[in-house]
């Protein structure tokens, strides 16, 4: 009876002395990563298309390619510069022409855009595994940089289309990888517009060409890289 009472008594200390087994220790991993750079950097290339407009004078979009900055500002938002070129063509029109036969030759297009956006993240400053998918929205301008056509010195003055400067609008969304904390990999696809102005020589009462718009505002799309660098 002496030693049941001994035993019932050491045992609580006994069993303090017991060291933890592993499963005792583990935690259980989280999806979720805090990514503490605040700033990123990087160059991105991606197809783009866009609408011609009623008459085909417009450029049909090309290859985007620019430099993207970002630095998150507060929560999920963050703030983006954009500066890039889309290098494409577009179809020279003669309006003096019957229908079917006014294209007369290519001209390079090649057209710079600057714009700022806000970037909204869903997974705020945290990735789930290792991905953080966004929406984008913005506006600058767009300006043509390209070389003068030899098909447009053909034309009277009045019927040269002439791209330029012009409202650039965008929204979007994608995803960013971070390969590592401070390197990864964003995909977008955004959503594009901006304002063509229509020669004054398509207007000409003689080409009987009905409700001519002064401009039209056309929309593109397209599809991007980014490698980005963050600090």
């Amino acid at each position: 009876m002496r030693f049941s009472t001994v035993t019932y008594f050491a045992a609580p200390f006994m069993l303090l002395m017991v060291p933890p087994t592993p499963g005792q220790a583990q935690a259980i991993p989280s999806s979720f990563s805090y990514v503490e750079p605040k700033q990123e950097i990087g160059p991105y290339v991606g197809p783009m298309t866009a609408k011609t407009g009623r008459f085909g004078f417009g450029p049909s979009g090309g290859t985007a390619l620019g430099v993207r900055y970002a630095i998150q500002l507060s929560g999920p938002l963050s703030f983006e510069g954009v500066v890039g070129v889309v290098d494409g063509t577009r179809d020279v029109i003669d309006p003096g022409r019957v229908e079917g036969d006014r294209v007369i030759g290519q001209a390079d297009a090649l057209i710079t855009t600057i714009d700022a956006r806000f970037k909204f993240s869903f997974t705020g400053q945290r990735a789930w595994k290792r991905l953080s998918p966004f929406i984008v929205f913005g506006g600058g301008i767009a300006l043509d940089a390209s070389p003068t056509s030899v098909h447009d010195a053909t034309l009277l003055a009045a019927d040269v289309f002439e791209f330029g400067s012009s409202f650039f609008g965008t929204a979007g969304a994608g995803t960013r990888w971070f390969v590592t904390e401070r390197i990864g990999v964003r995909g977008d696809a955004v959503f594009s517009l901006w304002k063509l102005g229509t020669p004054t020589g398509f207007s000409d009462p003689q080409r009987a060409f009905e409700n001519v718009p002064e401009g039209e505002w056309l929309r593109g799309s397209s599809a991007t890289i980014t490698l980005f660098y963050r600090w």
